[in-house]
C-alpha cells in the first residue's frame, strides 16, 4: 500500500494534536487550598468525611459578609471541584505523611 501525500500529512497531525491537547490541560489555572492554620479545619473535613464536608466549611469563612468571593468566580457552592488541597508541607504537624 502506497502513502499518499495527504496520509502523511495526518499521520504528522495526530502527535501535534495530542500535545496541544497535553498542553492545554496540564496548566493549573485555580489556586490550591493552602495547608495553613487559616485552613486546617476546611483540610481536616476533606480527609475525614469528604469534598461536601470540606466545601461546609469553606463557606463559614467565604460568605459575602467576611471573605466574599471576586465578582468573575463561578458560584461559590463547589469549592473542592475547582480548588484541590495543596499538598502536606514537609515538617507539618498533624498531617499524614
Amino acid at each position: 500500500m502506497k502513502l499518499r501525500r495527504a496520509d502523511i500529512v495526518f499521520i504528522m497531525l495526530i502527535p501535534a494534536v495530542v500535545l496541544c491537547l497535553w498542553l492545554l490541560t496540564t496548566e493549573q489555572t485555580t489556586l490550591r487550598i493552602p495547608a495553613d492554620e487559616t485552613h486546617s479545619e476546611a483540610l481536616q473535613a476533606f480527609r475525614d468525611d469528604g469534598k461536601k464536608a470540606a466545601e461546609k466549611v469553606c463557606r463559614t469563612c467565604h460568605a459575602a459578609d467576611r471573605q466574599p468571593l471576586s465578582e468573575q468566580h463561578p458560584p461559590g457552592y463547589r469549592c473542592m471541584f475547582c480548588h484541590k488541597p495543596a499538598p502536606a508541607r514537609a515538617g507539618a504537624q498533624g498531617g499524614d505523611p
